[in-house]
C-alpha cells in the first residue's frame, strides 16, 4: 500500500480566526466581511475588506491578502506581491503566513526551490502549532529532501498534525502504525492503525478506507467494533484519548 500525499501547489492556508483577537470590532466585522466574501467565491469584494486592515499590520489580513495574490483571486496574479505580503505577516509569527512561505520554498514557486529553507518555515510554523506545518515536516522526513530520510521523525511529526486535526497527518499516522514504519522494533500496530484511519475517515479523509481495509484483515469483527468506538473517542475528544 502506497501513502497518498497532497502537494499541490494550490495548497496554501487561509487565516479563518476568533473575531475578538482582532482589534477592534469594526476590524472583525470587516474581516469576516472578507471570509464570507471568499466563500461567495466574490474575491475582489474579499480583498477590499482586507486591504486596509492589512495596511493597518492585522498579520491575519496580511497573510489573507498574500493569499489572495499567490491564487490571483481578484487580483493579478503574483508570486512576488504574495510573497511580500506572507513575509509582513510571518515577521507577526503568523502561522498561517510561515507555513504559506514553506510551501513556495518547497515548490520552488516565486522563488527558487530550497527544502531546507522551506523545513525552518515550516518549523516555525509547527512551534505555533500549525497542523499543516507539522505534516510537511513528515513528509520532509519520510521522503528525505534535502536531507537524509528518517522515519521516526517523520512519525512524531505526522502524529503531531493528527492530533492538531490534520486528516493527512491523521491517515499518514495511520499508515506508519500499520507498517511499523518509525517503531524502534519496526513493530506493526494494525490497532492504532485501525483507529487513525477511521478518525481520518471522518474527518472526509478520501483514502482512508484503503488503509481500513489492511488493519482489517489483521483484526477480528469484535476488536474491529472496538476500535470504531475508540476512533469515536478519538475524534470526540479534541484528540486527547488517540493512540500514540
Amino acid at each position: 500500500m502506497t501513502p497518498v500525499f497532497f502537494l499541490s501547489r494550490r495548497w496554501l492556508s487561509l487565516t479563518v480566526i476568533l473575531l475578538a483577537s482582532l482589534a477592534s470590532p469594526i476590524h472583525a466585522e470587516r474581516f469576516q466581511a472578507g471570509l464570507n466574501a471568499v466563500e461567495r467565491e466574490h474575491y475582489a469584494t474579499a480583498f477590499r475588506a482586507w486591504k486596509g486592515l492589512a495596511d493597518d499590520g492585522a498579520s491575519e489580513a496580511q497573510n489573507n491578502i498574500g493569499y489572495l495574490y499567490e491564487r490571483g483571486y481578484g487580483v493579478k496574479q503574483s508570486y512576488t506581491r504574495a510573497i511580500e505580503w506572507y513575509k509582513k505577516a510571518a515577521e507577526q509569527n503568523s502561522p498561517e503566513a510561515l507555513h504559506n512561505l514553506g510551501m513556495l520554498a518547497f515548490q520552488g514557486y516565486g522563488m527558487r526551490q530550497d527544502y531546507l529553507a522551506a523545513k525552518r518555515y515550516f518549523t516555525a510554523a509547527a512551534d505555533l502549532e500549525m497542523g499543516d506545518s507539522h505534516y510537511m515536516l513528515g513528509l520532509i522526513y519520510y521522503e528525505g529532501h534535502g536531507l537524509k530520510k528518517n522515519t521516526s521523525k517523520a512519525r512524531r511529526h505526522f502524529l503531531e498534525a493528527a492530533t492538531l486535526g490534520d486528516p493527512k497527518g491523521q491517515f499518514m499516522t495511520a499508515f506508519m502504525f500499520q507498517g511499523g514504519e518509525g517503531h524502534p522494533a519496526e513493530k506493526a500496530e494494525p490497532l492504532k492503525a485501525f483507529i487513525w484511519g477511521m478518525v481520518s475517515k471522518i474527518n472526509g479523509y478520501p483514502d482512508a478506507d484503503s488503509i481500513l481495509e489492511f488493519s482489517k484483515m489483521q483484526l477480528s469483527s469484535s476488536v474491529q467494533e472496538k476500535a470504531t468506538e475508540l476512533a469515536r473517542r478519538c475524534f470526540d475528544s479534541g484528540y486527547t484519548t488517540c493512540p500514540t
